[in-house]
């Protein structure tokens, strides 16, 4: 054998040996499952991260929930009518009253902290537990406790994508069976800056800023004045209108529309990464909602719901309207 063919046989060697390494170490780690058998228990992005999210983590995928029913580190919570919870959920979801988002002493705005702390407490809610929420399918309502939940400083929560209407559609698995979780201690700590008050918005909204976006979510016609709905129709002067509904999908089951469609509409209502968003509707509800889809794809800056919104708004005879 000569020098010049030793070499080329060395090298094929060697090259069949790296092979071969690669090979055995892809096994053991197909074997032992990677590392995410080392990420902590409810961790990960929910299976979202393909629609290009700046927080995926705050989205659940169907696919994805559907292999946590048995973490004892997820906190289920259907938000649905307690007769739709009734009639069958997601296994080991526990209820929550939608009327339980709203103070019932002071039903303009958000839950007090004593009471909210009661209530998820019971339902095994503390702060080493992370939060699915589900509604129908919109999101509508499973955001508006993902925002008070925000709000009081959980920042462990998600929204299931496509809700109970996906679940169902595909097929996943239901019961009747009501869980006995066990009571926690919940300690609420508010952030008032994802809220305001009507001082605020009169102030932004009469000193109009490039910076500073007033949101209008309700529909069309409630914002032009044509569905009255409070004491005056209209909207908040200089606000700009981008109805809710907008972030969803067209078809069934609804779910959030991509990162990049959801960044254009945006876009057209004047938002970018640095504009401060002040979200609002008929009773804050449809607001958390987009509140809840602008820091889904990471615009805004400083942003926060109006919670007394337009059944405020509208109602007081001081605040200016325009139609």
């Amino acid at each position: 054998m000569t020098l010049s063919s030793f070499r080329t046989l060395g090298v094929r060697m060697l090259a069949l040996a790296g092979v071969a390494v690669l090979l055995t170490s892809a096994a053991i780690v197909a074997a032992c499952g990677g590392d995410d058998d080392d990420a902590p228990a409810g961790s990960g992005d929910g299976g979202t991260t393909a629609a290009g999210y700046a927080a995926p983590e705050l989205l659940a995928e169907t696919d994805w929930l559907a292999t946590q029913l048995d973490n004892p580190a997820l906190v289920i919570v259907d938000i649905r009518k307690k007769e739709a919870y009734d009639a069958g959920h997601i296994p080991g979801a526990v209820w929550y009253d939608q009327a339980a988002l709203k103070d019932p002493d002071e039903k303009l705005y958000v839950i007090r902290e004593s009471l909210f702390a009661e209530k998820v407490g019971a339902l095994g809610i503390d702060g080493t537990k992370e939060v699915v929420i589900y509604d129908d399918g919109t999101g509508l309502w499973a955001t508006r406790l993902w925002w008070v939940l925000d709000y009081y400083g959980h920042p462990k929560a998600r929204v299931v994508n496509g809700g109970w209407a996906k679940w169902e559609k595909e097929g996943r698995p239901a019961t009747k069976d009501v869980p006995s979780p066990k009571p926690a201690t919940f300690v609420a700590k508010p952030n008032p800056d994802v809220l305001c008050a009507l001082d605020y918005v009169a102030e932004k909204a009469t000193n109009p800023n490039p910076n500073v976006v007033v949101l209008d979510v309700r529909s069309q016609a409630e914002y032009t004045g044509a569905d009255v709905r409070a004491a005056r129709g209209g909207h908040v002067p200089n606000a700009v209108n981008l109805d809710w509904q907008t972030s969803l999908t067209d078809s069934d089951p609804k779910v959030w529309k991509s990162a990049e469609e959801l960044r254009k509409q945006f876009a057209k209502a004047g938002i970018t990464e640095e504009t401060e968003v002040i979200t609002y509707c008929q009773t804050g509800v449809r607001a958390a909602h987009t509140f809840f889809t602008l820091r889904l794809v990471g615009l805004g800056k400083g942003n926060r719901v109006y919670d007394g919104s337009w059944a405020e708004w509208g109602n007081s005879k001081d605040t200016p309207v325009q139609q």
